[in-house]
């Protein structure tokens, strides 16, 4: 029993290395591709505000100032927030196209090899307990076994299918999201304050100095957080 487990132990340290290495891989190319900055809120200074103007205006000055890898914490979202924090256009469109067209795809070849005889009866003479595989085009008042009109439909509602699916996914994986173990800051910032956040290894940063700064930018209330969650 104590070789089994020695045994499985060491399987699952190599696992354990073996898709970490995947993951971090996977990640990078996140990152990259979608040019993310994602940092956990362990150590720094963040200040509240009131307002989604004031916050909006203290993002914009964060950027001028040259601090980098800073957070903007809100109760809701606030519109055109990413591009005063200096980000670009989100990417994820492009995971939105090609999910929706990779489903209109699927459909049209769905429905295509079922009326057309594409699929030819020697290549699928061993499994032909399974009819669709050989197409059955029909000939009905005789309209033409391929009428792509009538494809119409199903086309769009896979459209819709993968593109959803293929969004929320994309979401989920260029976030990181969930995060349930992130550290909370403040309780505040899920109900009506708006919160900056400029962690340790911004650029530019000083301890006092991020403080007084946000003390010009209007911060009710200033804190520093000095230990990881």
């Amino acid at each position: 029993m104590e070789k089994l487990n020695a045994m499985t132990e060491k399987l699952e340290q190599f696992f354990d290395r073996f898709f970490e290495k995947q993951y971090i891989a996977f990640r990078n190319l996140l990152d990259k591709a979608f040019e993310y900055t994602y940092r956990e809120t362990q150590k720094g200074v963040f200040g509240l505000f009131n307002t989604p103007e004031q916050i909006a205006d203290a993002a914009k000055k964060t950027k001028e100032k040259g601090f980098t890898n800073f957070d903007c914490l809100t109760p809701f979202p606030v519109h055109g927030l990413e591009f005063d924090m200096g980000f670009k256009r989100s990417k994820l469109p492009y995971v939105t196209f090609f999910a929706g067209l990779t489903g209109f795809t699927i459909a049209f070849l769905l429905q295509f090899i079922v009326h057309e005889q594409v699929i030819h009866y020697t290549i699928t003479r061993a499994i032909d307990a399974y009819p669709n595989l050989n197409s059955y085009p029909l000939n009905i008042g005789g309209k033409p076994t391929y009428s792509w009109p009538a494809m119409i439909p199903i086309c769009f509602e896979l459209t819709v299918l993968f593109g959803g699916l293929g969004t929320v996914a994309g979401l989920f994986m260029i976030s990181r999201i969930p995060k349930p173990f992130r550290k909370v800051l403040h309780p505040s910032i899920t109900d009506d304050k708006f919160c900056l956040w400029i962690p340790e290894d911004s650029a530019n940063y000083d301890e006092e100095g991020v403080k007084t700064f946000m003390q010009e930018l209007g911060a009710e209330e200033i804190t520093s957080v000095k230990e990881s969650a």
